[in-house]
C-alpha cells in the first residue's frame, strides 16, 4: 500500500502520547482519533484503503488508497471536521458523506518545503 511517513504530513502534529494514551497500542488504546497526535494521525490515514466497489473509504481494508488520496483526507480532517472527539467509525463515515463536496473546496497541497 502506498503509505505516507511523518515527513510526507502537511499539518503540525504533537508527537508525543497524551496521558493513559499509549502511541503503540492505537487500535486497541483510543475509540476516537486525535487530530492533534501526528501518531494517531499517521496510524490512522495509513490503515484507509477504498472498498471493492473503489468509491467507498474503509478503514483496515480494502484495496492501496495513493498517498495523495490519504493527504487529502487529512486535510478533509483538518480543515473540515467539526467533531471534537470523533468515533473512529464516526470518521469514516464523515469522509465517504464529504469526499465529493469536500474536493470541490479543495485547491491542492503546497509542497511540504514551499
Amino acid at each position: 500500500m502506498s503509505k505516507i511517513i511523518e515527513g510526507d504530513l502537511r499539518y503540525e502534529y504533537s508527537w508525543k502520547a497524551t496521558a493513559g494514551d499509549n502511541p503503540h497500542l492505537i487500535h486497541m488504546d483510543a475509540r476516537h482519533l486525535s487530530r492533534k497526535e501526528g501518531y494517531e494521525m499517521l496510524e490512522f490515514l495509513n490503515h484507509l484503503g477504498w472498498a471493492s466497489d473503489g468509491k467507498t473509504v474503509v478503514y483496515n481494508d480494502g484495496k492501496d488508497m495513493s498517498a495523495d488520496d490519504r493527504l487529502y483526507v487529512e486535510w478533509m480532517l483538518k480543515e473540515n471536521l467539526q467533531s471534537t472527539a470523533p468515533g473512529r467509525p464516526r470518521v469514516v463515515d464523515w469522509i465517504n458523506d464529504n469526499w465529493g463536496a469536500a474536493k470541490a473546496s479543495f485547491k491542492g497541497l503546497k509542497p511540504k518545503n514551499a
